[in-house]
Parts: C-alpha cells; sequence; structure tokens
C-alpha cells in the first residue's frame, strides 16, 4: 500500500466476539466459575484466576499451559506444550487445536476438570479511546530496518513472516536470532499486548526478558525481538471512540513522508494474523537453524510377547501356514529345519543382548536416578569405544542431570568459584564424549558471561574504561558469531534439564543489558 498522508484500512480492532464463555469447575466446586470476556485467555499457574488457587491444585499446570481463543465466532483450546497435559472430553489435545462446544469437559494437568459453557456474549460499552495505530519505529536506522505499522491484529513475529524475512539476505544470522513463532501482538479490551511464544531468543521490553505472561504495550516502549538488531520503539495514536466504523483513517505516529521513496521504505501490516495460525505449532516445519530435541532420539519399539523365542516361533508358525499344502514328510524335514533355525536366531539375539550389556546397565542407572555413577561408567565406557552412540546419548545426559542442578544453584548465588569446579568434573567427564563436550562448553561460557557481569556490578553497568568496553564486545561478538551454536546447545541442554531455560535466560537478558551499556551490537 502507498498512503498519502495516511492509511486507510479495515478496522483493525478485533470484531465484536459472538460467543461467551464460561468454565465452570468439575473437579474443585469450590472455585468457583471462570468467566471468559476477552478473545484471549492464558491458562497457566501464575496467570488469573489460576495464580489465586491453592497452590496444590495447580502445581501440576505449567506456567504456560494453554490458550483459549475466539476465531470468526468460534471458540478453541490449544495446549502450549504442557508438561502434565490438557483433554478435552478425555481426549489429549497435543499438537492440534479442538474447537470447543457447549457442554465439553476440558481438564487440566489430570487435577482440575472444568464444564465448558457458550452464550451469546453481552456487547461490551464503548471505550472512551480507539487504538488508531500502533507503528514499530527502528531504534537504529542506520541497520536499515523499515518502521511496521500494524492495521490488524492479531500480528505474529516470525522470520518466516515478510516484515522479517526480507532481512535474511543482507542479516540471515540476525533473522537467524528470531523463532517461526516468535512472538504476538494482540488486543485484550483495545489495548495492545505483547506475549512471547517461546521463543528461543526471547522477547525483551527495555532490558528485561518477558516472562510467559503477556505484557500491555506503551506508547514509547522499546521492544526487541531475539536480540539487539530487531529493536523497536512503540508509538501508539488513539483516537476518540465513535460509532463503530466500517473503516478506519490509520495515521503516521509522526509526521507524513515527504516523498514516494520514505513510504515505500515503511512495511504496512494490513492484513490480521489467525490466532489459528499462531498456536498451531508445524512440528515438520523445522528449520536448518532450529533445533527439535523431540526428534533427536526416536523411542525405540517394544518387543512383542515371547522374546526372540517368540519372534522365531511366529515366523515358523507362518512359514507352516504359507506351504500347508506339502506332505507329512515334507512338513516334517521343515519344522526340523525351522527348529534349528529358531535356534539359530536365539542364539544371535542373545549375543547382541550380551554385546549391548553396558548400555542397559547404564539405563538402568539413569532410570533409578544415580546419575553420578552412570556419568562415571559412561565415560569409561567411552574411553575404550568413543563412537558407541547409545553411551554417548547416555552419558550426557548423566553428566547434565548430575551437575548442571547444583552449578544452576551456585551460579544464581554468585558462588562462582563453586560453579567453576563443577565446570570442571564436567569437562573431565566429557574428554572422550563428542556429544557432551560442547554442551559443557556453553555451560561454561554462559557461566563467565554471568560472573563477568556481577565482576562489573550489574550487566546494565555503564563501561568504565577501555578494557571494559573492549571485553563487553568480545561477548557480544562471541554471541553472534557463534548463534547456531548457542541455540543448538541450549536446546538440547534444556531437553536433559528444562530448568536450564531459565537460567539461559537470565543469561540472554544480560547480553541484552551489555549491548544497551554501550558495548556496541557485536559487529565491531
Amino acid at each position: 500500500m502507498a498512503p498519502d498522508d495516511a492509511l486507510v484500512s479495515k478496522m483493525h480492532a478485533p470484531p465484536a466476539q459472538r460467543v461467551g464463555i464460561v468454565l465452570e469447575p468439575l473437579s474443585h466446586p469450590e472455585l468457583g466459575p471462570v468467566a471468559i470476556d476477552d478473545g484471549l485467555f492464558a491458562i497457566g499457574r501464575t496467570e488469573q484466576p489460576f495464580a489465586g488457587y491453592p497452590p496444590d491444585i495447580v502445581a501440576d499446570l505449567s506456567r504456560r499451559h494453554a490458550r483459549i481463543f475466539v476465531e470468526g465466532g468460534d471458540a478453541y483450546l490449544a495446549d502450549l506444550g504442557s508438561k502434565n497435559g490438557t483433554t478435552v472430553n478425555g481426549v489429549p489435545v497435543r499438537q492440534t487445536i479442538v474447537r470447543l462446544h457447549d457442554g465439553d469437559e476440558v481438564g487440566l494437568a489430570r487435577v482440575l476438570a472444568f464444564r465448558v459453557r457458550l452464550q451469546a456474549a453481552a456487547r461490551a460499552e464503548a471505550p472512551v479511546a480507539r487504538l488508531a495505530s500502533l507503528t514499530l519505529e527502528p531504534e537504529r536506522p542506520e541497520l536499515g530496518l523499515e518502521p511496521i505499522v500494524v492495521t490488524r491484529f492479531p500480528f505474529l513475529i516470525s522470520k518466516v513472516d515478510d516484515a522479517f524475512s526480507r532481512y535474511k539476505e543482507k542479516e540471515p544470522h540476525q533473522v537467524g536470532y528470531l523463532s517461526r513463532r516468535h512472538a504476538h501482538l494482540f488486543l485484550k479490551a483495545g489495548v495492545p499486548y505483547v506475549e512471547d511464544l517461546g521463543s528461543t531468543n526471547g522477547t525483551f521490553i527495555g532490558a528485561v526478558r518477558l516472562d510467559e505472561h503477556a505484557h500491555a504495550l506503551e506508547d514509547g516502549d522499546v521492544l526487541a525481538f531475539g536480540g539487539h538488531h530487531f529493536v523497536y520503539r512503540v508509538r501508539l495514536q488513539w483516537e476518540r471512540a465513535g460509532p463503530e466504523p466500517t473503516v478506519t483513517r490509520v495515521m503516521f505516529p509522526t509526521s507524513p513522508p515527504a516523498t514516494a521513496d520514505e513510504t515505500d521504505h515503511t512495511t504496512f501490516v494490513a492484513s490480521a494474523n489467525s490466532f489459528l495460525d499462531i498456536f498451531c505449532a508445524d512440528q515438520a516445519a523445522v528449520q536448518e537453524d532450529e533445533v527439535n530435541p523431540a526428534g533427536m532420539a526416536p523411542a525405540a519399539g517394544a518387543e512383542p510377547p515371547g522374546g526372540a523365542r517368540g519372534k522365531a516361533a511366529l515366523m515358523a508358525a507362518g512359514l507352516l501356514e504359507a506351504l500347508g499344502a506339502a506332505g507329512d514328510a515334507d512338513q516334517a524335514r521343515l519344522r526340523r529345519w525351522l527348529a534349528g533355525l529358531g535356534a539359530l536366531a536365539v542364539a544371535v539375539v542373545l549375543l547382541f543382548r550380551m554385546a549391548g550389556a553396558p548400555e542397559r546397565a547404564l539405563q538402568g542407572l539413569v532410570d533409578g536416578g544415580d546419575f553420578a555413577t552412570a556419568a562415571r561408567l559412561a565415560d569409561d565406557r567411552l574411553a575404550r569405544d568413543p563412537d558407541n552412540a547409545d553411551v554417548k546419548s547416555l552419558g550426557t545426559e548423566a553428566l547434565l542431570k548430575a551437575e548442571l542442578p547444583q552449578w544452576m544453584a551456585d551460579l544464581k548465588a554468585q558462588r562462582f568459584d563453586r560453579a567453576a569446579q563443577a565446570v570442571a568434573r564436567m569437562r573431565h567427564l566429557s574428554r572422550n564424549n563428542a556429544d557432551a563436550s560442547p554442551l559443557v562448553a556453553e555451560i561454561a561460557w554462559v557461566g563467565d558471561v554471568e560472573q563477568f557481569a556481577r565482576a562489573r556490578g550489574g550487566a546494565d553497568a555503564p563501561v568504565r574504561n577501555p578494557a571494559d568496553g573492549a571485553r563487553v564486545r568480545r561477548i557480544l561478538r562471541q554471541w553472534q558469531d557463534d548463534q547456531q551454536a548457542h541455540q543448538r546447545a541450549f536446546a538440547t541442554i534444556s531437553a536433559y534439564v528444562p530448568a536450564f531455560r531459565d537460567t539461559y535466560a537470565q543469561a540472554a537478558s544480560d547480553l541484552r543489558k551489555l549491548a544497551l551499556a554501550g558495548g556496541g551490537d557485536g559487529n565491531e
């Protein structure tokens, strides 16, 4: 679109909802019904009203558990990868979105159950003011970023959307900081909100990384996606609300473009994304610069009843059935031959099982929670068999689960000497494990960043001298130059120890603060 002094578009506020939603508690009637008045409702143990429930009731809810939303007058539910799951009428909701009907039963984490009641929603009173425009103005125009004028909501922040993918050829590393489903902007009671969608590199308001909650946006907020490149100043313009219009004149937040060239360098988002697209994750669409930890180790198939001998018997029975027309003498010879073949098959299987005994012993230690012993045995085994993929995988899991929780606690308490000792132990136990070594290096790097930030009086402290500035810029360059390695290591570590996400988020927040403190963008 190429407006002259204004952009005329469809009304960007969401259409009046045609449905109201009430969740009637079944498992705990004393909690009272939950009325959903907005087009997007967050379910999580730190979201209202769940945060006000007794802790033992919501303990199994994830922080970002699920979302209920209204699209086209219909109500839908999406699970957000919760640990303990969501069901509708007893059927698990996984990587799908389920349309809700009146009378459906929604189960949350096996402890909360609600009856869905749908009814015509009362028309809300018209607000005094209505959002006329939301513009994302680049904080650093010299990077060549275009302003983004959002004219319809919700708006998905995505590395594959044209608003950001257009920079992929020029700045592939920077676009790589964005996720396919990074964040979204939406309206709640007419107020614009931003919510991170569990992105790898985070969404920031100022120097603060957003948590699992949606946050209201105010005029002048500095909003950053994925790092310190895609950083924007939020500009909001409000107009006095009148009768519901068919179209809305969306004014530019600053003076109109002086030339057609300036207009051409503004991205106008005139078509809304859909909540159906935003909350329906396509697990198959994994890019080369994204990691799907769940896809790294497919589960082994279960052995049929009867084990190896059962398999041989089934094979023999099938052959006998197929050759049922043979004579008695032929069948007798066939049975003797198959019996010998079955014995040979059992012997071969037993041989393979004996060869796999160390792996089963390791698996038993890991399953039993004896991670320290498993890590030592894995290291010893890999010294003699360094290419054993099963032992490398089990050794990596055991090493991280044995050492990482205490390392994270020491890092948080600023016991950096003890954290360094844990890294030394992890390095020793990963010296023969090519899978674990880069993960330990990532853990050590995160620890160095946190120790440096604290030693200089905080990540947001101003640069004190040239040496301090040089160290800041070196850290930022390491972050950018090794972006793919950082992301892959983070995803793998978090798959084994989910709590590492919080430590990683703190490090990412500190890196963002270091950049704002005057360390540059890591490209120097």
